[in-house]
């Protein structure tokens, strides 16, 4: 068999192992599996007593604060954990996010 053909079929059990993994772990930032879920998401953050605008979440996260999550809802969390564990550490944030997958009932992730 020659090289190419080594390299290709590599290639091809490689996309296949990440895929099956993708659908076993709640992030799946690194491969072209099919977006499986929706979900509904609503984000709500108080900044040391203040209420932020959807805006001002939006500046913050630099990601939507209202609408549809094509991906994992997991990723969204990510986000909001990664800011406020480095740039938001001291701003005292609680962060609520309501969330329904699937058309499945409402669920809330809470962070403070």
């Amino acid at each position: 068999m020659s090289l190419r053909k080594k390299i290709g079929l590599l290639f091809i059990a490689a996309q296949f192992i990440l895929i099956v993994y993708a659908k076993f772990v709640p992030e799946r930032f690194f491969c072209w599996a099919p977006f499986d879920e929706h979900t509904f998401l609503d984000v709500d953050v108080e900044v040391n007593g203040k209420s932020l605008s959807k805006k001002e979440i939006e500046k913050r996260y630099r990601y939507k604060s209202l609408g549809w999550e094509p991906r994992s809802i997991n990723n969204v969390f990510n986000i909001i954990r990664q800011y406020e564990s480095t740039y938001g550490k001291n701003d005292n944030a609680k962060v609520t996010v309501k969330y329904s997958t699937n058309g499945n009932e409402e669920r809330i992730w809470f962070l403070e």
